[in-house]
């Protein structure tokens, strides 16, 4: 997957629905909310990473429940639209 800045994936993840939990103080916590009902799909982002490489992106790849690296990238470039992203999460069984 290709690096990206770690503002940019805040943006994405707020605009595609997520919400940041204020709570969490070692990391940015950023858990799905569905009618205003938080799901079990989150991700983190560290507090003093600004880019985020390849290895990075892989691990949030996954705990936002992608299967492959296209629909990742397409979820992070926005061809992807939060309706899309919900749908796939229940057609795949996780929500």
């Amino acid at each position: 997957m290709k690096s990206r800045k770690a503002k940019q994936i805040s943006q994405v993840l707020q605009k595609k629905g997520f919400r940041l939990d204020p709570s969490k103080q070692h990391h940015d916590f950023y858990y799905l909310v569905i009618n205003d009902k938080k799901q079990s799909v989150y991700t983190y982002l560290s507090h003093g990473a600004k880019d985020y490489g390849n290895s990075l992106m892989l691990m949030i790849k996954k705990q936002l429940k992608f299967k492959d690296n296209q629909m990742a990238e397409d979820f992070f470039d926005c061809p992807l639209s939060a309706e899309g992203y919900i749908n796939r999460l229940i057609k795949n069984g996780d929500l």
